[in-house]
């Protein structure tokens, strides 16, 4: 009897201790779930063509899976293009200062909504999963238009744009060059990272939202999608002051050997014309410039026809004289 009463004292102990500490695991991951569910729900605006695209005609594009993208797309004057795909919660329009530098150097720039972003179909986003099918279709509408060389194609991309980018460059080896704006390092890390304090309990109720949407954590991991990217030109850039700077550490150490890049100082996730107007736009055109410039044309000599050959006669054999003859005998 004492053994079983001293059991049940036991029990309540580990309740009273154990029940609020399994309340409050479970109060701090639906939390997080409710927070990182927000990331699924922003707004759509249309997008307004900017009166200095007057050449910019409206596209629509069609991936694999059947998602309508709208965009528009700016034909090229030097025979290069380059496909730009915005991050979450834009539009094309957020990547207008990017395209504008591309434009003034002659390049052809098509700017296009994501899935379930601005003027595109789509349920949801899938943070670079399924936007893989969206930089897909945009890199074979510009392939296809007769301005551009399909050899001088290359792709932008912004955070999850980037992830989509990284991902579709790495098993293409048509992608030319690749530009990769405030990156993650994995999908996952980038879904989980603002929700680190608690350790697992908060990170595993921030991954509810993507799991419940069948989002590839696993598939989207830009740390080693850059290396099947080389030995093409890349060209990474990001803020100071953007979350996540260890990961960015890692990344930007990971690639130092073969890639270009650069950290800029006082930015922020994004809009880096605004933090560098000089050297930004400089830095940009002068990577497209070296990456997609025109392969080098080899000079051959020219055909020359050989020398007929020309038979020497043989001269006529002389008949002995008759001097030589009578000597002879």
């Amino acid at each position: 009897m004492a053994g079983l009463l001293k059991r049940i004292r036991w029990g309540r102990v580990l309740g009273v201790l154990v029940l609020p500490v399994l309340v409050a695991a479970l109060a701090l991951a639906g939390r997080a779930a409710w927070r990182s569910e927000q990331y699924f729900h922003y707004p759509k605006p249309a997008a307004v063509l900017p009166a200095d695209f007057g050449s910019a005609r409206e596209v629509t594009l069609r991936t694999d899976d059947g998602v309508e993208l709208r965009g528009w797309y700016v034909p090229s004057r030097n025979k290069a293009a380059w496909v730009l795909a915005h991050g979450l919660s834009q539009t094309r329009m957020d990547l207008l200062p990017e395209a504008r530098v591309l434009l003034d150097a002659g390049y052809g720039v098509l700017l296009f909504d994501l899935r379930a972003h601005g003027q595109s179909g789509g349920e949801t986003s899938t943070w670079g999963d399924k936007e893989r099918q969206d930089v897909r279709a945009a890199l074979a509408y510009v392939r296809a238009q007769p301005d551009v060389d399909p050899a001088r194609v290359g792709a932008l991309g912004f955070s999850i744009g980037s992830a989509a980018v990284a991902e579709v460059a790495a098993k293409d080896p048509q992608v030319a060059a690749v530009v990769l704006l405030s990156p993650f390092n994995t999908l996952w890390l980038a879904a989980a990272y603002d929700f680190r304090r608690f350790g697992v309990v908060t990170q595993t109720g921030a991954l509810i939202p993507f799991w419940r949407r069948g989002i590839a954590l696993d598939e989207v991991r830009t740390l080693d999608a850059v290396d099947r990217i080389k030995p093409r030109p890349l060209f990474i850039v990001a803020g100071t002051e953007e979350s996540g700077q260890p990961l960015l550490d890692e990344l930007f150490a990971h690639v130092a050997p073969y890639a270009q890049t650069w950290r800029i100082p006082g930015a922020s996730h994004g809009n880096f014309v605004a933090t560098a107007p000089e050297e930004y736009p400089r830095r940009l055109r002068a990577f497209a410039d070296a990456a997609l410039k025109p392969a080098p044309v080899v000079e051959t000599a020219p055909a020359v026809a050989p020398t007929p050959s020309v038979e020497k006669k043989k001269a006529p054999a002389k008949k002995p004289s008759r001097r030589t003859k009578a000597g002879a005998r």
